[in-house]
């Protein structure tokens, strides 16, 4: 009988001890979180896409509507232009080098990180994307659980709402929302529209000054190949005026490559 009391004080003590840890969510680290995310768009090195564009000036309540033809290559290649209208629209990023042109005349040439959200769904390594979020200031030692359009998510950065912050997936480790500097991009109605291969067909683009562009994929191709020359800056730059507008700006004062349309295209 005592030895019964004993196994049952001893079962007792072990229930006291564990459970305040039962029921509380094991939260990745931040290098896991990327790695998972990484791995699901590891087979996506090109990509073409034709996009209907939804570009609005919320302050003024102006919209405008086009069709975009987009390029991808990994690790940074990127270029975007208006379906049929060449010059009317054209942007494209080599390296952290990005060329704007509105209507027919380079708008902005210099600097910038504002494409870097296209590149999140492209094949690259874990290291390389988590140098490349530390850049737009991300705190990858910062891990929490938060919820986001119904969804559980991993949220790597500072919990205040104006940080820059990753929200990815807790189940498919896709990301759900980027913010950083002025932007804030939020990724939806992702699609296998392959074995094993995802994609959001619906992004919105956000700028803190109203400005915001939604982006809905009508056709994808992954991995065709693209020539080269398409993303050559120093060639391109020739083929174009200078408007006065442009110039090499802080960063912190760009509207973004994918904003300067409200006013400029007619």
């Amino acid at each position: 009988m005592e030895r019964i009391s004993n196994f049952l004080i001893y079962i007792s003590l072990i229930t006291v001890v564990t459970l305040p840890s039962i029921g509380l969510p094991y939260i990745l680290p931040s290098t896991q979180i990327i790695q998972f995310m990484t791995n699901k768009f590891g087979e996506i090195h090109t990509l073409k896409i034709i996009q209907h564009t939804k570009a609005k000036d919320l302050s003024e309540e102006e919209e405008r509507v086009f069709g975009e033809i987009i390029y991808l290559k990994s690790p940074h290649l990127y270029r975007s232009e208006i379906v049929g209208q060449p010059g009317k629209r054209l942007i494209i990023r080599n390296g952290t080098r990005t060329l704007r042109i509105i209507n027919g005349t380079i708008n902005y040439d210099g600097e910038s990180r504002d494409l870097l959200y296209r590149f999140l769904l492209l094949a690259q390594g874990p290291r390389r994307l988590s140098e490349r979020l530390k850049l737009i200031g991300l705190d990858l030692e910062k891990v929490s659980l938060t919820r986001f359009d119904g969804r559980i998510a991993y949220l790597i950065g500072d919990k205040e709402e104006w940080s820059p912050r990753l929200l990815v997936d807790k189940d498919l480790f896709l990301p759900l929302l980027l913010r950083y500097s002025n932007v804030i991009v939020h990724f939806s109605d992702y699609r296998e529209f392959r074995e094993q291969t995802w994609y959001p067909f619906k992004i919105v683009y956000s700028f803190e000054d109203g400005i915001e562009e939604e982006y809905n994929v009508k056709d994808i191709i992954v991995n065709p190949p693209i020539d080269l020359s398409l993303f050559d800056i120093p060639w391109i730059r020739t083929q174009f005026g200078v408007s006065e507008y442009n110039s090499e700006r802080p960063e912190s004062e760009i509207r973004g490559p994918e904003q300067e349309i409200q006013e400029n295209i007619e």
